[in-house]
């Protein structure tokens, strides 16, 4: 008798997708609840997320630090007495007990004992931290990457093109599980530009029809140009059903309509982290993302405070996951910025709530001058021209001024190949970004391509936007 741990003979997907349905059942079940039905859900499902909490060591002290007992989390009208945490302290605490920190209250012996999946987010400016994966909850990542693309429009027979490395980061890994194990769509894992070249990539999409893509604007604005100059065709005869994407901080519409424009197809934004997976998600209305409600709670909070702020006042997100075991995942507070736009049901029927698109890092934040700016918050003025490419990068640097020393921000703005650097273009994004970020700026007009390498762009992973520069003077 083989005695490995066969994945799937450690999780029982049929009694799972009862429990968590993921595409029409999903569509036409959960989905639509009325309120008062889905929070009695999530009471359930939070009461036994607690007694996971309090039998978990990295929980059991920070909660008893905080001055609770067992008993004390009655329901979620109790949620906000739990104390948060950070990204930071999974950090702490996978340093204090390695390799897995006791937030996972899993040792190296305990790998024998399931099929378990590692994952990596983080380490741009440090150590990774980890996130293990048991069964269940690695078909629970699927399940919410499936309903994301379910409710957008993705069917059996569908070809989805993935371009994101299959490695620690999770984003590929998400796609890949929800389109082969849940959908019936066909997953093309062709990787980053560096696995499979950004020709290549094109080339593959046309041999085999891909009509499905997932990717950051900014690869996908690359794809649509190099097809253009490349292969001397265009991007829309592909005839993409829609994008799947991450518009970050569009909340003028302009990067989605350029993407729309040059592919011929909807795009659709949608947020999700390495523990969340599928966290919120625009249906075809497009009118806010809707939050996976069943299977998270979402909190807004104040950026310093962490109280709660009032409806469509923007906060940290801070997630607690019903549905999450290994590890769970108790008020973690995202340090992702966002704002609620409605409770209202959707034109689509979905009663989830909707928030706004991700504002971006509330720990990017930088301060010029006593004025918090957030580098993403550049995005609608650099767009709102279209002799731009729509690509910008942040330097905050220290200059001595009359003796003493000054902040000051320079944004960088690329402008399109032939267009020059035209001073009223210059006048124009500085009166706009000072609108927008409430503090004068210097724009400095680069050359198309000149930040490609400064902020990651036609790469793999997020653009980078700020470059902080006082620390070395």
């Amino acid at each position: 008798m083989d005695m490995n741990p066969v994945f799937h003979q450690r999780v029982d997907l049929n009694a799972l997708l009862d429990e968590y349905p993921a595409s029409d059942a999903f569509e036409h079940g959960v989905f639509r609840w009325p309120a008062d039905r889905l929070r009695a859900l999530q009471e359930r499902r939070f009461r036994h997320i607690v007694e996971i909490g309090w039998a978990n060591p990295f929980y059991r002290h920070r909660w008893s630090e905080a001055g609770l007992q067992q008993g004390d989390i009655g329901g979620l009208d109790d949620l906000d007495k739990l104390p948060l945490f950070t990204s930071d302290d999974i950090k702490d605490d996978q340093q204090a007990h390695p390799p897995f920190g006791e937030i996972h209250n899993l040792s190296r012996a305990d790998l024998a004992g399931d099929a378990y999946k590692v994952q990596a987010s983080g380490g741009t400016t440090g150590k990774p931290r980890f996130t293990v994966f048991g069964p269940r909850d690695w078909a629970l990542q699927g399940i919410s990457s499936a309903r994301v693309l379910h409710i957008q429009g993705g069917r059996p027979g569908d070809v989805m093109q993935i371009p994101a490395t299959c490695s620690l980061a999770n984003l590929g890994w998400a796609y890949y599980n929800a389109c082969h194990n849940f959908l019936g769509i066909l997953p093309l894992t062709t990787g980053s530009g560096v696995v499979t070249p950004t020709r290549k990539q094109l080339e593959i999409a046309f041999d085999l029809s891909t009509n499905l893509w997932m990717s950051f604007p900014e690869y996908l604005t690359h794809l649509a140009k190099t097809c253009r100059e490349e292969l001397g065709r265009d991007i829309r005869e592909l005839n993409t059903k829609f994008l799947s994407t991450f518009l970050g901080p569009d909340t003028d519409g302009l990067l989605r309509a350029a993407l729309e424009e040059s592919w011929g197809c909807k795009a659709y934004d949608q947020y999700g982290t390495n523990e969340v997976g599928g966290g919120a998600f625009e249906c075809q209305a497009q009118s806010g993302l809707h939050l996976m409600e069943d299977m998270a709670i979402f909190e807004f909070v104040d950026v310093e405070t962490g109280v709660p702020v009032r409806d469509g006042g923007t906060g940290n997100m801070v997630v607690t996951i019903l549905a999450r075991e290994l590890p769970p995942v108790i008020r973690y507070n995202l340090r992702d910025l966002g704002r609620l736009v409605s409770s209202a049901p959707c034109a689509c029927g979905g009663t989830f709530r909707r928030m706004d698109h991700f504002l971006g890092r509330s720990d990017d934040m930088v301060k010029i001058r006593g004025v918090n700016i957030y580098p993403m918050g550049c995005l609608s003025a650099v767009k709102s021209d279209k002799r731009t490419t729509g690509e910008w990068l942040c330097i905050a640097e220290r200059h001595e001024r009359g003796g003493a020393l000054r902040d000051e921000l320079t944004v960088q703005v690329e402008v399109l190949s032939g267009v020059g650097r035209p001073d009223d273009l210059r006048a124009h994004l500085e009166g706009r970004l000072q609108s927008d970020l409430g503090i004068k700026v210097v724009v400095e007009l680069v050359d198309e391509g000149a930040l490609a390498a400064a902020a990651n762009l036609g790469r793999e992973g997020k653009a980078k936007r700020l470059i902080d520069r006082r620390s070395q003077k």
